[in-house]
């Protein structure tokens, strides 16, 4: 039986905190013509946290990457900071994170170090540096930095390849926010072209949404000046 080279119905719906699980099955399914969908978020859950899973902890795609590389995948992390400034954040997460948030409404959701969302019912920690320590240490990893965007997207994208991109829902679909929701979201992206981000989202949207360059800066920008983009390669081919 010949398969395509690509599915193109490849990313599942997420439950309704579970966009960045989605998101990794969603890579899964492109590369390995795997089946996962929301059935499999749980056990999906357990792999990505690579055995630190925990019921009601938010999947970051930093995570996302560490974990994509022990699967085989070629993996790149892209920022538009510099390698000082990952430095300094595993090394005093604290004083980072208050910097980094100083100028940003933020009392209802981060507290102590902990982001909380969606009427309490998912929590993410920013103190917890083991994913981004580990993306460092990682000579497999490559990384680029002080670079933007579009720049990755253009300079990477190909059938082989997708991006991951950690943005804010409200700001990307141009929505006012709900209280005790934040927005925080993942999505899956596959080109650029015409200032326009072709977009894989796993919630109900439509496959794939074209949205532009400014909307999808502004979502990226939506809670601090720094954003990553994770590049994620098929290694087979």
């Amino acid at each position: 039986m010949e398969y395509p080279k690509y599915q193109i119905n490849f990313m599942p719906e997420a439950y309704y905190w579970c966009c960045s699980t989605a998101c990794f099955m969603g890579i899964l399914n492109y590369f390995w013509y795997t089946q996962f969908n929301m059935k499999d978020t749980r056990d999906v859950m357990k792999i990505a946290k690579m055995g630190r899973y925990e019921y009601g902890k938010w999947l970051n795609e930093v995570e996302m990457a560490y974990a994509l590389s022990r699967l085989w995948f070629k993996v790149t992390y892209a920022s538009n900071s510099t390698y000082e400034n990952d430095l300094a954040y595993v090394q005093d997460p604290k004083s980072y994170i208050d910097k980094a948030f100083e100028n940003y409404e933020t009392e209802e959701f981060l507290k102590d170090g902990v982001w909380t969302d969606m009427n309490w019912s998912n929590t993410f920690d920013l103190y917890d540096t083991f994913a981004m320590k580990k993306v460092l240490e990682s000579d497999e990893i490559d990384k680029i930095y002080e670079t933007d965007l579009v720049s990755v997207v253009k300079k990477f994208q190909d059938e082989d390849t997708l991006f991951i991109l950690a943005l804010n829902w409200y700001a990307l679909y141009d929505q006012p926010r709900e209280e005790w929701i934040s927005g925080g979201h993942v999505v899956l992206c596959k080109w650029y072209k015409d200032w326009m981000f072709e977009i894989y989202d796993s919630g109900p949207e439509k496959k794939p949404e074209f949205i532009s360059e400014e909307r999808v800066m502004k979502a990226m920008l939506d809670q601090t000046d720094e954003y990553d983009v994770i590049v994620v390669q098929n290694k087979n081919e």
